[in-house]
């Protein structure tokens, strides 16, 4: 009887009944008979022997009979031998043709439209019972969280001073050597293992026997069996935790015990703290939500220019050894004596931050004023260019590829005559007229730099061919300009 082959897809490692071979791919693997259930790679079907079983919709009432509960365990039964006495499959190399199957079936499962937050679609909805489960359960296995939070705060407190310098000197070498953070899992694995020995150890020292969960009951045991008191435990599957595991990973307290007590403490205090640094977080937000445009402006300056010495000072020192100092000084900064001294010098220290902070505030408000007033009323340059001719001498007729007559100090910009120049838009001027600079020094509109001249008669500076080297007057000088000034105030 022919087999009624289909491609299926196996969820599953799957081996040919044919060759042994496994099937390779992540969809439609190999081949599968609707009637025996055989299964075979493509290239195999053709040596499959005949099908020993009529496919269901060629004979449907063999299939469709009701097995009773003896036959369903007797086939259970049998399919757990059939699965223990199978022989181990070898897996076999792939081939070139293999290995592209897997990368064209990787490609097409790809493209297959499947939401892309598994996790966010597939979340519970919310449930009042589910709520007060799940935060009782929390309440009973925080215990440790906050028992970490404890030791951290007691070591850097120097609480135990042998302890607090076991801890910095294990940062230390972490900092200088960060290659060993690697070891941190094994290293906190084989800290509880050991923990949990030395607990036992003194449980067996004090006479207490061991609690196993699950003991053994001896053939020549005749006590009588005592019925423990029933404590409601959590499913935990297959694997049970004896009392020892129990005091270093809880999976439960009773409403009423301590622990459970204690537990809700820190959680409540943790709720008031992290509320609190919201609302001091949030209380400052005025810096930078825009509500005053110059504040915020000012923060954002500050934040883009403090990236500039950040960067360079990570640049140039190794960032293991500014977290080395940074955990020193945290450790050295709770010490007592430290404590003691800044408590001391706490009033100098904020005395001395009003003073520098009024100086800070007084400097910047002045800076402010500067530049407001810069920026209601400035100055305006204009330069007259010209150049000396033979039998002419000097005129403002330029060469046709260099600067115009009027222009600014680079003379890149031209301008129009200083009789037809008119003031910025939104400025009126202040002066009826242009006033010469005969005195110097020139300042740049652009930059407000202030460059060094030493004007002769009339106001003009001399220069070379190029409009360089600013001097006396002398033969080479064949260029000079001078600088016109008029005041504007904003309108």
């Amino acid at each position: 009887m022919l087999h009624s082959f289909e491609e299926t897809t196996f969820s599953k490692p799957t081996y040919c009944d044919l060759c042994q071979g496994l099937l390779w791919g992540l969809v439609k693997q190999g081949l599968q008979c609707s009637g025996c259930q055989a299964i075979c790679h493509k290239h195999c079907q053709k040596k499959m022997p005949g099908c020993s079983r009529e496919k269901l919709v060629e004979n449907p009432t063999i299939y469709r009979k009701e097995d009773t509960p003896a036959t369903k365990s007797l086939r259970s039964l049998q399919q757990q031998l059939d699965i223990s006495k199978a022989p181990k499959k070898k897996a076999t190399v792939p081939s070139s043709e293999e290995l592209e199957t897997i990368l064209v079936s990787a490609a097409i499962h790809a493209d297959q439209t499947q939401v892309a937050e598994q996790y966010m679609a597939n979340l519970p909805p919310l449930n009042p019972q589910t709520t007060a489960k799940n935060f009782s359960r929390f309440v009973s296995r925080c215990g440790p969280m906050f028992t970490f939070r404890d030791r951290v705060i007691l070591l850097l407190n120097w609480d135990k001073p042998v302890e607090s310098w076991i801890a910095l000197l294990t940062y230390c070498l972490l900092c200088l050597y960060p290659f060993l953070l690697i070891l941190i899992p094994q290293a906190i694995i084989c800290y509880i293992i050991l923990t949990m020995l030395v607990s036992r150890q003194q449980l067996a020292k004090q006479g207490k026997p061991e609690a196993n969960p699950t003991p053994q009951p001896s053939s020549s045991s005749k006590l009588p069996k005592v019925e423990p008191t029933a404590v409601p435990q959590p499913a935990l599957g297959p694997s049970k935790f004896n009392n020892l595991a129990a005091a270093f990973f809880p999976t439960a307290f009773d409403e009423s015990s301590p622990e459970y007590l204690r537990n809700m403490q820190n959680l409540q205090n943790m709720m008031g703290e992290l509320s609190d640094v919201y609302d001091l977080i949030a209380s400052q937000q005025y810096w930078v939500d825009w509500s005053d445009e110059q504040r915020t402006s000012s923060v954002f300056q500050l934040a883009v220019l403090s990236c500039i010495p950040t960067f360079l000072l990570v640049w140039f020192v190794p960032f293991q050894y500014l977290c080395l100092m940074a955990g020193i000084g945290l450790f050295m900064l709770n010490t007592r004596f430290t404590k003691f001294l800044i408590k001391e010098c706490m009033p100098y220290l904020t005395e001395l931050g009003q003073e520098g902070y009024q100086k800070l505030t007084s400097y910047f408000a002045q800076v402010e004023h500067h530049l407001d007033q810069q920026e209601a009323q400035k100055e305006i340059s204009l330069y007259e260019n010209q150049r000396w001719w033979p039998e002419s001498g000097f005129i403002p007729h330029l060469l046709p590829d260099e600067r115009n007559v009027w222009s600014d100090r680079s003379g890149k910009i031209s301008h129009p005559a200083k009789e037809e120049f008119t003031a910025p838009k939104g400025y009126v001027w202040i002066e009826d007229n242009w006033m010469l600079d005969e005195s110097g020094p020139w300042i740049d509109d652009i930059l407000s730099l202030e460059y060094t001249v030493v004007p002769e008669s009339g106001g003009w500076v001399y220069t070379d061919h190029d409009w360089q080297h600013t001097a006396s007057k002398r033969e080479d000088n064949v260029t000079r300009r001078r600088r016109w000034g008029r005041h504007c105030q904003k309108i």
